[in-house]
């Protein structure tokens, strides 16, 4: 989802992303040096010098500066971090792509025969296709800089940008965050919801709660022996054995369940409570099926989602990776604005049983 040395060596369809993205910056350099040439006789010498740009444009160093601070801010968001955590996972496509369609493989017969001369009568049918997909809706933000104030986008300009891009990015990233763990109402494409890790239709939901069909089960305030009974025979542990999940990669917490997991541990021995070496977290971690647990901001009190690391599971659908262009500026006096973009949603799958690698519990009553 980020333009890096790494991802463009091993991603030739983010590569083509960079590109695109570069001619963008091109054709803005072009354009403004076409707007200045045309009026530079009627410009006065504060709007020549308001208007200068060194070379032909803006510079490698100066989208050097740009693009290192969108790389700088990418884990400074609260919930980030579980975006980042999928970015191996992701699946990069063309931007023409609005949606992520896929076949889920249907059922077939189960006469399998079993004879001497193999000439036992057994049918030639073939599978059904039923089809599930996820939109790739693309996030959009602006900021700019006064013309007056950019004077050419020089040292004083360049530090104006990348405050303003820095305060614009933080509400970018915020409103990532949101998407991936909650979708868009508002977004559908061909009958297809936008929906979040919390609310998509083929993530595992645990109630958490004590409506209907709620497990009754606070984990905040768990005792030892409740949290160890939940996270193995209980309903975490069950939704596991059924998903045929032996672990997930990571178990995402909210902070006050990781404070109830990082209590310290106790024993009971004729009655009495004593505390123990360790917290409840080491005490029962072993048994919790998941290679990994982390706290995240992003979750509240009686929250937590876990998944399996999977492509085929779970995987960000990137159609233009996070970058910035400048808008065009067809007069001297306009500002030098920017649009930060890009192209992303979030596909969770089910396979042909309805099994899924997604997990997520709260008091959903």
């Amino acid at each position: 989802m980020y333009f890096t040395a790494e991802t463009l060596a091993t991603n030739s369809r983010l590569r083509a992303h960079w590109d695109s993205l570069w001619g963008q910056r091109n054709i803005w350099d072009r354009s403004h040096q076409m707007m200045v040439n045309n009026y530079r006789s009627a410009m006065d010498q504060e709007t020549l010098v308001a208007n200068a740009l060194a070379g032909d444009g803006l510079g490698r160093e100066f989208w050097a500066e740009i693009d290192r601070q969108i790389i700088q801010m990418r884990d400074q968001e609260v919930g980030i971090e579980i975006i980042n955590d999928l970015m191996s996972v992701q699946t990069i496509l063309p931007i023409g792509k609005t949606a992520k369609l896929y076949n889920i493989v249907g059922d077939i017969a189960d006469d399998v025969s079993i004879s001497l001369d193999g000439q036992a009568p057994y049918s030639f049918d073939h599978t059904d296709y039923d089809s599930d997909g996820d939109p790739i809706p693309v996030f959009t933000a602006g900021y700019g800089v006064n013309w007056r104030l950019a004077a050419g986008l020089n040292t004083v300009g360049m530090d104006l940008v990348l405050d303003s891009q820095a305060s614009k990015m933080r509400k970018f990233h915020k409103k990532r965050v949101n998407y991936y763990l909650n979708g868009d109402s508002s977004i559908q494409v061909q009958n297809y919801p936008a929906q979040g890790i919390k609310n998509h239709r083929n993530t595992i939901k645990i109630n958490l709660g004590t409506g209907a069909g709620g497990v009754n089960t606070d984990l905040p305030s768990a005792s030892q022996e409740a949290l160890s009974t939940f996270f193995t025979t209980g309903a975490f542990g069950q939704a596991a054995r059924d998903n045929f999940v032996v672990a997930y990669d990571i178990l995402w917490v909210s902070p006050q369940i990781m404070a109830n997991l990082n209590k310290q541990a106790t024993v009971t021995i004729n009655g009495a409570t004593i505390l123990i070496g360790g917290s409840v977290m080491s005490v029962i971690r072993q048994f919790i099926p998941a290679k990994d647990i982390r706290e995240t901001f992003a979750l509240k009190d009686n929250e937590f989602m876990a998944y399996q690391r999977r492509q085929d599971v779970i995987s960000p659908l990137v159609g233009m990776a996070v970058g910035v262009v400048p808008l065009p500026r067809p007069m001297p006096q306009n500002n030098f604005n920017f649009q930060i973009m890009s192209a992303e949603g979030l596909n969770i799958k089910r396979d042909d049983e309805g099994l899924s690698g997604v997990l997520y519990g709260a008091n959903l009553n």
